[in-house]
C-alpha cells in the first residue's frame, strides 16, 4: 500500500482526482450505471484498506481503514464535478472484529478532531428545536428521526450502547462541505465478534440542496425549493409536535443559518426562517385547518404571513412585478399556474393581484425555450 494516503476533494473531475493519485492506480474502480452515472472511485482488499485525506477549504481530516471510496459522476456532462463522496471505513483494519468499548472511543475521538477543525452539528431546517441532551432522548424513540443527534456533545459509554444498530449524526464545515457519519453495528453469529462498518457521505452545497429537493428536480431545484420553502414549516411542525408529546422542551430561539447558494440563487435567507409555533398548534390540527381553508398566519411565529421568499440584492435572475425586465428570455412565475413566457429587456413583468401566493416575483429560466 502507498505511503502517501489517497487524497480526495469536493468539486474536481474524476479525471483530476485520479491524476492526484497515481500511486493508487490498481485500486480504481469506474462503474457505469444506467441513465449516464458512472461510481468513480477506489476499492481495497480485506487487510488492505488505506489511508485517505479529504481536504476541503482551510482544513483537511485524515481517517484509516478506508475500504472502499465512491463518487457519483454525471458523464452525460463534459468534466462534470464530483460533489458527493461515499466513504466506508473500519477501525479494526488489522483485526477480526472490535469491542464496543474501543469502538466508541474511536468514534469520540474522531468527532473531537472534527470540532476541533471546525465542523459544527448541521441541523437541518426541517429538525426539531431542542438541546443536546433532548436531542439525545428524542433520538432513541422508536417513532421519530435518528438524525438529531449532536456529535459535539459526549455520549457515555452507556449512551452509545443504548444508540440504534445503524446511527448517522449530521455535520457541516461552514457551507462549503458537508458529512454524514453512519455506523453499522453487528455481530458476527459464528465467531461472535463486534464489526462496526462506518461511513461518510460529504456533499458540496449544492449536492444537499438537491437532495432535498428530490431526484425529479435537481435540473430546476432553484424552482422546486422555493415552491417547497412554504412547506418546510410543517416538516419542524411535526417532529416538534413529536417532541413536545415525549415531555421535551421546544428551544423556540435556536437559530438557523444562512446557505449562501440558496441565497444567491433564489433570494431565501435560510436564516430568517418563520416556525409555526408548535404550542400553539400541533401538526394534525394544522394540517386540518390549512387544508378546510383556514388563514393559518396566526400560527407562525413573529410574524404576520407564512414563510416567503424574500427580494435582496443577492438573489440573481429574479424581478419585481411592475419593474423592468433585467434580461432578456424566459421567466415564471410561482404567483400563476403557466406563467412562463418570454420578455425582452426592459419589458414591466406583469403582476397578478389577489392571487394566493403573495408577492409576485418572477425567476429568470434561460434564454433559450
Amino acid at each position: 500500500m502507498p505511503d502517501k494516503p489517497l487524497e480526495i476533494a469536493l468539486n474536481v473531475t474524476a479525471e483530476e482526482l485520479y491524476n492526484a493519485n497515481p500511486d493508487y492506480k490498481a485500486f480504481q474502480e469506474g462503474d457505469a450505471q444506467p441513465m449516464g452515472v458512472t461510481f468513480q472511485g477506489y476499492d481495497f482488499p480485506r487487510f488492505q484498506e488505506s489511508k485517505m485525506v479529504f481536504k476541503y477549504p482551510n482544513g483537511e481530516f485524515l481517517i484509516d481503514g478506508v475500504m472502499s471510496v465512491i463518487a457519483y459522476d454525471n458523464i452525460k456532462t463534459p468534466n462534470s464535478l464530483l460533489t458527493d463522496y461515499n466513504i466506508t471505513f473500519i477501525y479494526n483494519k488489522n483485526s477480526d472484529g472490535i469491542t464496543d468499548e474501543d469502538a466508541y472511543k474511536k468514534t469520540m475521538n474522531l468527532f473531537k478532531e472534527l470540532k476541533d477543525k471546525g465542523w459544527v452539528y448541521n441541523k437541518d431546517i426541517g429538525s426539531p428545536r431542542l438541546s443536546e441532551k433532548d436531542g439525545f432522548i428524542f433520538t432513541l424513540a422508536d417513532h421519530t428521526s435518528s438524525l438529531n443527534l449532536d456529535f459535539t456533545r459526549t455520549l457515555t459509554f452507556e449512551e452509545w450502547m443504548q444508540l440504534s444498530n445503524i446511527q448517522t449524526w449530521q455535520l457541516r464545515h461552514g457551507t462549503d462541505a458537508f458529512m454524514d457519519i453512519m455506523y453499522i453495528r453487528d455481530t458476527d453469529p459464528e465467531t461472535g465478534n463486534r464489526h462496526y462498518l462506518m461511513s461518510l457521505d460529504i456533499s458540496d452545497p449544492i449536492e444537499v440542496v438537491k437532495q432535498t429537493v428530490g431526484a425529479d428536480h435537481r435540473d430546476n431545484w432553484e424552482k422546486e425549493y422555493v415552491r417547497l420553502y412554504s412547506e418546510i414549516p410543517t416538516w419542524r411542525l411535526q417532529s416538534e409536535t413529536q417532541a413536545i408529546e415525549m415531555g421535551l422542551k421546544i428551544q423556540q430561539d435556536q437559530p438557523d443559518y444562512t446557505l449562501p447558494l440558496v441565497l444567491e440563487k433564489t433570494g431565501i435567507d435560510t436564516s430568517k426562517f418563520i416556525s409555526i409555533d408548535p404550542y400553539k398548534i400541533t401538526y394534525e390540527e394544522f394540517i386540518k385547518r390549512s387544508e378546510a381553508g383556514e388563514d393559518m398566519t396566526p400560527y407562525y411565529e413573529n410574524q404576520t404571513k407564512p414563510n416567503k421568499p424574500e427580494i435582496t440584492s443577492q438573489a440573481k435572475g429574479r424581478c419585481l412585478a411592475g419593474q423592468p425586465c433585467p434580461k432578456s428570455g424566459y421567466w415564471f412565475t410561482l404567483a400563476k399556474s403557466d406563467s412562463r413566457a418570454y420578455f425582452k429587456q426592459g419589458d414591466i413583468m406583469p403582476d397578478y393581484p389577489n392571487n394566493q401566493w403573495g408577492e409576485v416575483i418572477w425567476q429568470f429560466e434561460g434564454e433559450k425555450g
